[in-house]
C-alpha cells in the first residue's frame, strides 16, 4: 500500500481572500504593522508562528483565537474554494488500487474536516491528520501523527504540497514531496532532495500518482 498525503491550504483550497481578510483585521487589532503582500506567506505555517514573529510570542496564542473567533464565527472561513480539477485529482487518486489518501494540514483539524466536507470531498479522504493546539502544530509533527496512529512507514509515502512548510516537513519524517506549482510558494527558491516531481497542474498529480505509486 502507497500513502498520499495532501495539504489543505494552497494545495486543495484557495484560502486567501478569507484568511488574509482576518489577518488583516488580526493584525490591526494588535496594532501590528505589517505589510499586506506578506500575507500569503502566512497561509499554510502555523498560525501561532507567525503571530509569535509579529506580534508577540506572549501574545501568539491569544492571537490565534482572535483570529479563530473571526475566521469562524464571522463565515470567513466559507470564502475558500477548490482549486480547478482538485475534487478530480482526490477521487482518482483515491480509486486507484493499492493507494489510500490523506490530508496533512496545519489548519485546525475540525476546520479542515468540515470544509473537505463542506466541498464534498471528504469520502476521498481516508486518513486526515490537523492541527491540535499544543499537541501537534507543525506540518512535521502532523505527518509524524499520521504514521504512527496508523503505522505507516515513510519511505511508503508522499507528501503533495505547495510550501517549503510542506516541502521540509516531509523531508523531516523521511517522505517524498510532489511540490504543486498552483498555490502559495516560492517555488523558485524549492530545491530540497526530497521533491521527487513539480505538477503544474493536479491532473499532472494524478498522472504521477498512477505511474509511480499505485498497483498496475
Amino acid at each position: 500500500m502507497k500513502y498520499v498525503f495532501f495539504d489543505f491550504d494552497g494545495t486543495i483550497s484557495n484560502t486567501h481572500d478569507g484568511v488574509c481578510d482576518i489577518l488583516k483585521r488580526t493584525f490591526d487589532h494588535y496594532e501590528a504593522n505589517v505589510d499586506e503582500a506578506l500575507y500569503p506567506k502566512f497561509i499554510g505555517p502555523p498560525l501561532s508562528e507567525t503571530f509569535e514573529k509579529y506580534i508577540g510570542k506572549d501574545k501568539a496564542y491569544e492571537a490565534v483565537q482572535y483570529f479563530r473567533s473571526l475566521y469562524v464565527g464571522e463565515k470567513a472561513i466559507y470564502k475558500s474554494k477548490l482549486y480547478d480539477g482538485v475534487a478530480d485529482m482526490l477521487s482518482k487518486c483515491h480509486e486507484m488500487k493499492g493507494i489510500t489518501t490523506g490530508v496533512a494540514t496545519c489548519k485546525k483539524h475540525e476546520e479542515a474536516d468540515h470544509l473537505l466536507e463542506w466541498f464534498g470531498v471528504r469520502e476521498s479522504i481516508e486518513i486526515l491528520s490537523g492541527l491540535v493546539y499544543n499537541v501537534r502544530e507543525t506540518k512535521t509533527q502532523v505527518l509524524q501523527y499520521a504514521l504512527d496512529k496508523y503505522n505507516i512507514k515513510a519511505e511508503d509515502c508522499v507528501m503533495v504540497g505547495d510550501t517549503i512548510y510542506d516541502v521540509a516537513g516531509a523531508e523531516e519524517v523521511g517522505m517524498d514531496c510532489i511540490l504543486c506549482l498552483w498555490g502559495f510558494g516560492d517555488y523558485e527558491n524549492i530545491h530540497n532532495k526530497n521533491v521527487v516531481f513539480r505538477a503544474k497542474t493536479p491532473y499532472d498529480v494524478i498522472e504521477f500518482v498512477k505511474e509511480n505509486c499505485s498497483e498496475k
